[in-house]
Parts: structure tokens; sequence; C-alpha cells
């Protein structure tokens, strides 16, 4: 019996004799239940003529589809996703970015399936569209990764199970679809002596990014030009340096670097305060977590940088007629302002390129500060509360990778614990007794 259709069976007695008048067995199959992994099935029993059993069937699914609202027949997928998005941002809950970030997807899912009605997707539907938006993409675009494909059909079964909740269909097609699985990222992580050249060449850009704004306003001074100006040319790329630094020493992600101010830094306790973090879009909000709210040291060499820093800022946004606050962006751009996320990610991008480190991701000095304090014995708690993880579990998975150096070390440590002589493993086990 396939989904929604109704069987009409005959109960008998014991015997296989018929009962008078006769008994029948009325069965509406609505499929699969994807929590409990059963079939749910509506069934009525009825005395009398098989006329009367069909009339009982068809009644049940007459039943069932009036539970539908008026508006199921005529509503499309386009037309629900669109009130689906307006709801979501009407109640605020989740940030801009992700809502443009959903937006997007929900486009391009209406685009395939937009015409259809809601209640005409089957899972074969879901599945063609996966497939499609998977694979037929332009040249330029790319196909979408698995990570991608799995963060639609999550979106895709929430818009769903809500037409569910407004009864426009009566069950969600899309808990019949596996979710296609997402990527293992590819994480990298730089070694000791990466991160001590990478460190020696933010050092030599810092000293240039400065000599560079100092020859500028020479240049300026010489013309005589002392027009009221809107900017500082060069003011920028020393913000972009000094955020580099502070990701390596720190493991901070981007937005959290972009949106500390100089009220977030304390140079008397050597700490750094995050509180904040600027998305995508330039919104200044804050961590996802409790724990991405935290207090983290910083090494004296980073803390006289930034001392250094802070005072040339005062001096040169002076000359724009602006006070250093609290409230000034430590990483600030030309006019003295936070510095642009895409912006910033264009400047790390060509500043690697320039010095060796072509590829590699901002994001990955995260995983350096993870891996190399882990490898050097950090306990992970530590870890945990630099990264501003709510586990440490969390830090493991995603950032102690292991490094080639240690991984010899335990090699050879274990192949001198079973080479070791019964007399030789005595001797240590005697001098330890003789320690303790």
């Amino acid at each position: 019996m396939a989904k929604g259709d109704g069987s009409i069976t005959e109960v008998k007695k014991p015997d296989g004799t018929s009962y008078a008048p006769k008994h029948w067995k009325v069965r509406i199959d609505l499929g699969t239940n994807p929590i409990t992994g059963k079939r749910d099935v509506v069934s009525r029993n009825i005395k009398g003529t098989k006329s009367d059993a069909c009339k009982l069937r068809d009644q049940l699914k007459a039943d069932l589809e009036c539970g539908l609202s008026a508006n199921a027949d005529k509503m499309t997928f386009a037309e629900f996703a669109e009130q689906w998005q307006q709801a979501r941002e009407t109640a605020a809950e989740i940030s801009k970015t992700r809502l443009r970030r959903e937006r997007t997807i929900v486009e391009d899912m209406c685009s395939y399936i937009g015409g259809i009605k809601l209640r005409d997707i089957t899972a074969q539907t879901i599945e063609g569209l996966y497939m499609k938006m998977r694979w037929d993409k332009t040249e330029e675009k790319g196909k979408c990764s698995g990570t991608t494909m799995n963060m639609i059909h999550k979106l895709l079964k929430q818009i769903l199970s809500r037409a569910v909740d407004y009864d426009l269909i009566l069950r969600n097609p899309a808990e019949k679809v596996k979710a296609p699985r997402c990527d293992t990222p590819d994480r990298r992580s730089l070694t000791t002596a990466e991160a001590r050249q990478l460190l020696a060449t933010i050092d030599e850009a810092e000293g240039e990014a400065y000599a560079s704004r100092d020859a500028i306003e020479e240049r300026q001074e010489r013309r005589g030009d002392t027009s009221e100006r809107s900017y500082l040319r060069g003011l920028s790329s020393i913000g972009n340096v000094m955020a580099a630094r502070i990701g390596l020493a720190t493991g901070m992600r981007r937005g959290e670097v972009l949106g500390l101010t100089w009220g977030h830094i304390s140079f008397a306790r050597g700490t750094i305060r995050v509180t904040q973090s600027v998305t995508t879009y330039g919104e200044v909000k804050e961590p996802k977590t409790e724990a991405g709210k935290r207090v983290i040291a910083v090494d004296e060499k980073t803390i006289e940088h930034l001392k250094r820093w802070k005072q040339f800022q005062r001096e040169e946004l002076s000359i724009l007629s602006l006070d250093q606050t609290r409230d000034t962006p430590v990483c600030c751009n030309d006019k003295g302002g936070v510095i642009a996320p895409t912006n910033f990610s264009r400047w790390w991008r060509s500043f690697t390129k320039d010095h060796g480190f072509e590829g590699l991701k901002f994001h990955e000095l995260r995983h350096t500060q993870a891996t190399q304090l882990v490898a050097s014995g950090m306990d992970m708690k530590t870890v945990q509360h630099r990264l501003g993880h709510a586990s440490a579990t969390l830090t493991m998975n995603l950032y102690a990778h292991a490094l080639p150096e240690n991984d010899a070390q335990a090699a050879q440590l274990i192949g001198n614990l079973f080479s070791e002589t019964p007399s030789e493993q005595a001797r240590q086990e005697g001098a330890l007794r003789v320690a303790v």
C-alpha cells in the first residue's frame, strides 16, 4: 500500500469463516515516521458491506486532507519561503549576517523549486534539488561544498517544518532525505619556524608602514597643503599590520580583532578584554556565547608594539581633529574608524602572497595558537579560555592538530620503552622509587 492510499481487508473468525455482518479493517498509510522509524497508519474497523468500508476509507482520507489550510492548494514554495524569511527577520533572533546568508540560499533554492506548490514537494523533489544545486553551477561560481549543502538541507527542513505547523502540508518531506555530509575542513597550522618567520615579517612590515606614513605626511607638509582633511593615507596599513600581530599573538578571530577598542586593552595588566566582534557587513555584535567574552593575557613584546601604536595613532588622529578615546578602534582605517573585514581580508591575501605565505588564512593563526600551546604542554582549560570556546572538547576537536616533531618524539619514546632489557627496566624502576 502506497502512502496516502487506503486498504480494505476483511476480518474473519479464527476458523476462517466470515462474520455476519462482515467485519472490515480500513487502513490509511501516512508513511514512515522519521523519529520512530515505524510506519504511521490510521486504522478503523467497521461492520457491514464492503461498500460501507469504502465509504469509511474515503471519509478518512477526506478528514486527513481537511486538516490542511485553505491555502494549501495554492501556496508555492517561493511564496511561503518569503513569508518564513520575513517572520525570521521580524523575530530578530539571529544576526543580520546570518539572515543575509539564509536569504541568498533560499533565493538559490527558489530558482529551482520556487514555482512548485508546497503540497507537491516530495522527497524525490528535494533529492533532485540537491543534485542540481550541487552540480548545476556555472564555472564562475563553482559547485556547492558538502558543508554548504548540509546548510541548505537544514534550512529547507526548517522551512517545510513551519509549513507543517501552519497546516499547509501534512508531513515534512525533507525528513525523509538524508542530510548531505559536511566536508572535513582542511585546517593548516604553522610550524614553530613558520610562526617565527611570520612574526619577523610582521615586524618588518610594521616598520615599513610607519616609515611610509611619515613620508606621506612630510610630502604633505612640503607642499604646504593645510586644507582640512577627512582621511590620512597609509594609516590603515599600520592598522592592518597591528591586526595581524594581535591575531598571531592571541588566536583571536578576525572580527574580534577588528572590534577591539583601546578601552579593551590594559597595558598595566598586559591583557585584552574580548567583548564584541565586527561582522562581515560591518556590524558590531557581542560574542555568540558567554565563553566568547573573555580576558586574555598578551606577551610583553606585543604590548610594547601596541603602546607605540597608540601614541602614534593619537598624534595622527589629531591631524583630523579627532580625539583618541576608549572607543577608538585599535586597528583603524584611514579615517580613524573600524576597518571593514572585507578590506582587511583583501590586504591579508596580498600581504601573505607577497611574503611567502600565500594561501594562509587569517583564521589559521587561531589553529596555530591552539596547536602550539597544546603541543607545548599547556593545559586544555587554558587553551579553551584563550580561544573562547564553551568546552575543552570543542577545542580539542577543532584546533589541536598533531605536530610532526611531537609524533617523532612519541615514536622514539615507544621505541625506547619496548627495547629496554629487563635489567634496564628494573634499574629505572629502582631509580624511580628512590626519587619518590
